[in-house]
């Protein structure tokens, strides 16, 4: 009797039940990659967060996450009601702006580990012909790409290379990749490292879904120059955590530009020779938008 008022009420209002934020509870964790990293951003208690998104998959009726040691990724389902979500908060962003008399704010999803001259240089880009100051979204270069392409996001930081089919894009930078080590690693000492230096340190190194293509380029560097390094994956979180991880496990290092270390007191920054791998960052928005003309010429 219950399930048939229920479904009678559903046919009546497929939204009843289903908050706003549910779907923003929803986006998070997707982006986060974790329950925990999301309920940090969104200053929740984790237990509830978990609960809230329990409680959305039981009312769509299908799971919304695969539960994964490393964390959770959205199902096909998920991904489905994701991509609705994020277009209804565009459209729902879009409307309040309107009815405010102010011009809508555009976004610029940035990748985990831009450095802040280069955000910075991507929002001069953006507000150089009077555009409001862009919202920043923090995205992966692959979840950028996708939702440059839907719609769903104005401007992207993106790692090259890339899958750029259908992208408008600006250089914003080109560093060469160093060492970033803890001031108390034996090889803190060296001024430049060699390959052959590197021959025992294992590699602290970002989820390659994140960005394939890049993420391809520099270990077949590496591999060129000889260096095959174990990978481990950087945790989920802060900057803090990442330096904890570097500072309280033995033979490993990073690679990173040296702006991205520049103001930490506890890591140093060390070139590589020869032959360094590069990180390229490019400011992105979908071709044929208004945004589009916003960007200088391609390099």
């Amino acid at each position: 009797m219950n399930e048939d008022r229920q479904d009678r009420q559903d046919r009546q209002d497929p939204l009843n039940g289903v908050d706003l934020r549910h779907l923003r509870y929803l986006a998070a964790v997707a982006d986060a990659g974790t329950v925990t990293a999301a309920a940090e951003c969104l200053r929740i208690a984790q237990p509830s967060l978990s609960q809230q998104i329990r409680a959305l998959e039981r009312r769509v009726g299908v799971p919304l996450f695969h539960r994964r040691p490393h964390g959770m990724e959205p199902t096909e389902a998920g991904e489905r009601l994701l991509h609705g979500a994020r277009r209804a908060f565009a459209e729902l962003e879009t409307a309040l702006a309107a009815a405010r008399g102010v011009p809508s704010e555009p976004t610029l999803g940035v990748s985990p580990g831009v450095p802040e001259p280069v955000l910075a240089a991507a929002t001069a880009l953006i507000t150089a012909d009077g555009q409001a100051r862009p919202r920043i979204t923090p995205l992966t270069t692959r979840n950028q790409i996708h939702m440059l392409r839907t719609g769903d996001l104005a401007y992207g930081i993106l790692r090259l290379p890339c899958d750029a089919t259908g992208l408008a894009l600006h250089l914003l930078s080109d560093e060469s990749l160093g060492a970033v080590l803890p001031t108390t690693h034996p090889l803190a000492a060296h001024p430049t490292l060699t390959w052959t230096d590197l021959t025992d340190q294992r590699l602290l190194w970002f989820p390659t879904a994140n960005a394939p293509e890049f993420a391809a380029t520099v270990l077949d560097t590496l591999a060129t120059n000889g260096w095959t390094p174990d990978l481990i994956t950087e945790p989920p979180g802060s900057h803090a955590q990442f330096r904890l991880t570097l500072r309280t496990t033995p033979n490993l290092i990073a690679l990173r530009p040296a702006p991205s270390i520049a103001d930490d007191p506890t890591l140093t920054w060390r070139p590589i020779t020869p032959n360094p791998p590069h990180e390229r960052l490019a400011l992105a928005t979908a071709h044929h938008t208004p945004w589009a003309q916003t960007l200088p010429t391609a390099p």
